[in-house]
């Protein structure tokens, strides 16, 4: 990597995470797309940025850059390049601290392994965040359930051929003892799963079923610590689920129903958090 490189690049990164006006942000901008952003050397410096600076901003701003390169110079990066950057990131993302650059170096990672996983390499990165979702420090569950999620958009084949180990992952994560942001990401990582079971699919739709109290149970605690944001992907999944051929949610419907009144109903919460419950019942008569 070219440190000089790397420096000018962090210091451009620094003047546009904390810029206060438009021109200075466009002129950066420029700066970077002309100059920086049109080598493979951005890639390394990127990602050197994004797990040793010491402000967050900076660290987040250079994850969401990276990810944006990756599709463009990756091939173009030799391979004991490659494999030292993976090592790296896999550190970095289990010792970051910040909630918001743990969730761009998941995205970086996830869009590696769409050049990757196809062509028989990283190979031991899923075995890598199964030991993150088994461990006992919650973030670390935290961050192998979020990134699992991530690589459902980027190489879903690959994880549709996982099902079976998900779903032993998945019922345990979903009542996780400690952390309600590794319930609900694993509630939308199942929301994925939902999409590769095929109606004729017994053992998977049955599997699925079973799990569903669990999943209403997360939606519970979002609704009872008035937790909009989570409860709202909570019904998006659910929502999702109804248009889906495979009936997934047929032997819970009248509980799932009842419960939608129930919230709808409930004048002590908050009116948007009723507004989802009684569109669940609009998407459920359609």
């Amino acid at each position: 990597m070219d440190n000089q490189f790397a420096s000018s690049l962090q210091d451009l990164l620094q003047k546009l995470a904390f810029a206060s006006d438009t021109e200075t942000i466009k002129a950066v901008t420029a700066t970077l797309n002309q100059q920086y952003y049109c080598s493979a050397a951005c890639v390394p410096a990127l990602l050197a940025i994004s797990t040793e600076n010491q402000q967050w901003q900076i660290r987040q701003l250079a994850a969401v850059e990276l990810r944006k390169r990756i599709s463009t110079f990756w091939e173009e990066i030799d391979d004991n390049s490659q494999q030292q950057m993976r090592v790296a990131i896999l550190k970095a993302i289990v010792d970051e601290t910040n909630d918001l650059t743990r969730h761009g170096l998941a995205r970086v990672i996830s869009t590696i392994a769409k050049s990757d996983i196809p062509n028989k390499k990283w190979e031991d990165l899923i075995q890598f965040l199964y030991s993150c979702c088994q461990s006992a420090t919650a973030t670390h569950r935290e961050i192998g359930v979020y990134v699992l999620d991530s690589l459902f958009e980027t190489i879903a084949d690959t994880m549709g051929a996982h099902l079976q180990h998900l779903f032993e992952l998945f019922a345990v994560l979903i009542t996780d003892p400690e952390s309600l942001t590794v319930q609900v990401t694993t509630l939308e990582a199942l929301g994925k799963v939902a999409e590769f079971i095929e109606p004729e699919d017994r053992v998977g739709v049955t599997t699925f079923q079973g799990l569903v109290p669990a999943m209403v149970q997360v939606l519970e605690k979002c609704l009872a610590t008035d937790n909009e944001d989570s409860a709202s992907r909570c019904f998006d999944v659910f929502n999702s689920l109804l248009i889906l051929e495979a009936p997934l949610l047929n032997r819970h419907f009248g509980e799932l129903i009842e419960f939608s009144i129930n919230v709808g109903s409930n004048e002590d919460l908050d009116e948007n958090l009723r507004i989802m419950a009684l569109n669940f019942l609009v998407w459920t008569a359609t």
